[in-house]
């Protein structure tokens, strides 16, 4: 997989939905599992410069559960749904081809999860959960699974 944070620079970020929803009191010592799944869908721009422009929808949603509940019947004890959309521009380079872009798009994580986090972090922290902590780095391991909450990479 290519690196595209290489050539490419982020031009513009736009939140454009955010769903949260708490269904229950959550008490600080309470333990629960959280589901955190990232899809990324990149899309062609039409551009006028040299270099090519490419947009990114970037979509997470989280699910909390009560710890030993997995039932997908089960009401989530909360759910927060974030829609971001980010234009990359490349900056240096010979052009990089659309199919180029959307087979490397993945690497683009390490960037976006810090900025999801950061528009998140203060919901979170409004809805008592600041025992939530969000991935910053996935591009390692695209399937990392850690104690308590499962990330998953589209």
């Amino acid at each position: 997989m290519t690196n595209l944070l290489q050539t490419f620079s982020l031009s513009h970020t736009q939140v454009t939905r955010l769903n949260a929803d708490l269904n229950e009191i959550v008490k600080p010592d309470q333990p629960f599992s959280t589901k955190v799944e990232l899809k990324l869908s990149p899309r062609e721009m039409n551009h006028e410069a040299e270099l090519p422009q490419y947009q990114v929808t970037a979509r997470m949603l989280c699910h909390g559960r009560k710890s030993g509940s997995e039932s997908e019947s089960e009401q989530p004890l909360f759910k927060i749904e974030l829609v971001l959309q980010a234009v990359y521009s490349q900056f240096q380079g010979e052009p990089v081809s659309f199919e180029t872009f959307k087979g490397s798009h993945g690497s683009l994580t390490r960037q976006l999860y810090p900025l999801i986090h950061h528009q998140l972090q203060p919901l979170l922290k409004q809805f008592g959960l600041n025992q939530v902590k969000l991935p910053y780095d996935l591009v390692q391991n695209a399937a990392a699974k850690t104690e308590g909450s499962t990330h998953q990479i589209h």
